[in-house]
């Protein structure tokens, strides 16, 4: 059995002396070294927060950007397009009528190269008639 007396008081006041003793070489150190820690972990937990915010915020601007530098690159595109459409128009009618200029101008002297020739075929036309008349009656016509 357990005896109750003076030791079991001195064992007591050992035990509360070595638990004060563990509490200021022990556990308030650890204590603070896990709140500390707690702590450097919250600031980093709450740094890393802020930059994973400003990343989807820098994401998004970036997407928001993006779609609106490629819409001004469609529509810059299509400005483009329509601008060489018409100069492809404008290009094309000069040269129409150029050309429509330069087909009456052969026209004209194709007309006036027939005229010419058709003068002096007619004159080579009688010439030739009259000696052949000449030939065919063997005298002069």
């Amino acid at each position: 059995m357990v005896d109750i007396n003076y030791s079991l008081l001195i064992q007591m006041a050992n035990f509360l002396i070595f638990l004060i003793l563990m509490n200021f070489v022990l556990y308030r150190p650890i204590r603070r070294i896990v709140a500390e820690r707690k702590r450097v972990v919250l600031e980093r937990q709450e740094g890393i927060e802020k930059i994973g915010e400003l990343t989807r915020a820098g994401l998004s601007d970036y997407d928001s950007k993006l779609k609106e530098a490629r819409l001004t690159g469609a529509r810059r595109i299509q400005e483009l397009k329509a601008a060489g459409y018409e100069q492809e128009k404008e290009l094309l009618r000069q040269i129409s009528e150029q050309t429509a200029g330069k087909v009456q101008n052969l026209r004209e002297k194709i007309q006036k190269d027939v005229a010419v020739a058709r003068k002096e075929l007619k004159q080579q036309v009688k010439t030739f008639s009259g000696e052949l008349a000449q030939k065919i009656l063997g005298r002069k016509v």
